[in-house]
């Protein structure tokens, strides 16, 4: 009984373990080739900057990076470093972000350059780098675009004597990045973990599990494949607090629909979604209207709905395909900020989406193989595990929606 409580508490806190899934570690570079010399311009959040161990020798946050940055970054031509031609420097950037700027200076003008990255990723295993290899100097221009992973950190590019520099990276290399991109996503976090958790707590069979699983991944797969695409968008912070949403209603529902108090506790959620939409209408902040709006109308048509645990259950894959489809908007927010490489969107899409699946299933496996044995009922009191877990997941979801829509 000791093992399993422990196993079981150690379960949930993997949940509640601080993670980057959505203060993802980023940092951002231009290259722009001259026909001798290599520019680069090297972008970082303010807040990862401060993390760094040069700080405490610095002078200044861009001093800091230009340390970091000088000792972390290499590049070769044919087994021979090129030199720093001109050293790191500050550089303007946007705010809350620290850039730097550096030339190095490569013996020969056609042979393929190393780019050997290796910034921010001994701080943060899940960081990420995002290097836009532009046409000309103005670095907003497009151009090739290339990643850097922790699984990634080399990646060799092609100058011309016309300008411009091209990644020789294959189909099969940009997928493998954005493969592991979305398994190291998806595994880090922490709130669609648990809400796939949560899928298991809803009951039924296991073929039924099956079910759901198949209806959140749809669900995610069509609206990640559009939003990165631009055709469709959404407030991120919305976005944010409905995953939250969408946690503690699957979890709450365990209880709820067993105990037939589904329609009071939707009419409850209702009423107070209704009473902040007033509230934040008259200080005019929050969420638009129409975010208020619809929580309120499918708390009281959802509540409504499911009067049994056998309505929930008939109900689960329509509803879990929906939050699927809410998540996938929160999938797709790492790749509209590092953007997709134009000439290989598809490789990275593809890769990115079964990434995510590969890293959902490393967790899914685990969470069915001992499941039967973590949440079996408690002899006395009469209280099942899978209750507790469903209490401490709802608990879990309505503090996600509170600190992401209204702090």
């Amino acid at each position: 009984m000791l093992v399993r409580c422990l196993a079981f508490c150690l379960l949930l806190a993997g949940f509640a373990a601080p993670s980057a899934a959505h203060n993802k570690s980023l940092s951002f570079s231009d290259w722009f080739w001259d026909g001798r010399d290599l520019h680069v311009r090297f972008t970082a959040p303010a807040r990862d900057v401060t993390l760094l161990p040069e700080v405490l020798t610095s002078q200044g946050l861009a001093q800091a990076l230009s340390l970091h940055v000088e000792k972390h970054l290499r590049l070769e031509q044919v087994n021979t470093a090129c030199r720093l031609t001109h050293g790191f420097k500050s550089a303007p950037a946007h705010k809350d972000y620290v850039r730097v700027m550096a030339r190095f200076g490569c013996f020969d003008e056609s042979a393929p350059i190393e780019i050997h990255n290796h910034a921010f990723f001994n701080l943060a295993r899940s960081h990420v780098h995002f290097a836009r290899l532009s046409l000309q100097e103005n670095p907003e221009l497009e151009g090739t675009e290339i990643l850097f992973t922790a699984t990634q950190r080399m990646h060799r590019i092609a100058p011309d004597a016309d300008g411009t520099i091209a990644s020789s990276m294959k189909f099969s290399e940009i997928f493998s990045s954005h493969f592991w991109l979305g398994v190291e996503h998806i595994v880090s976090g922490y709130d669609h973990l648990a809400f796939v958790f949560c899928l298991l707590l809803i009951g039924g069979t296991r073929k039924q599990t099956l079910l759901f699983i198949t209806g959140f991944t749809l669900g995610h797969s069509i609206t990640l494949a559009l939003a990165v695409l631009g055709i469709v968008s959404a407030n991120s912070q919305a976005v944010e607090a409905l995953i939250g949403f969408s946690i503690a209603v699957v979890a709450a529902e365990r209880i709820l629909a067993r105990n037939h108090l589904m329609p009071l506790a939707g009419m409850v959620a209702a009423g107070c979604f209704f009473m902040l939409s007033l509230v934040f209408t008259i200080i005019d902040g929050g969420f638009d209207l129409g975010v208020w709006a619809g929580l309120t109308l499918f708390c009281l048509a959802y509540g409504h709905s499911v009067r049994s645990q056998k309505e929930a259950l008939k109900l689960a894959p329509l509803i879990t395909l929906a939050f699927g489809l809410i998540h996938g908007l929160g999938f797709a927010g790492l790749l509209s900020e590092i953007g997709l490489p134009p000439e290989n969107v598809a490789s990275a899409l593809i890769g990115f989406n079964i990434g995510i699946e590969i890293g959902q299933l490393l967790v899914f496996v685990p969470l069915v193989l001992l499941g039967p044995y973590l949440l079996e009922e408690l002899p006395t009191p009469p209280i099942k595990w899978a209750d507790i877990a469903a209490l401490i997941l709802t608990v879990f979801g309505v503090f996600l929606f509170v600190s992401r829509a209204l702090i």
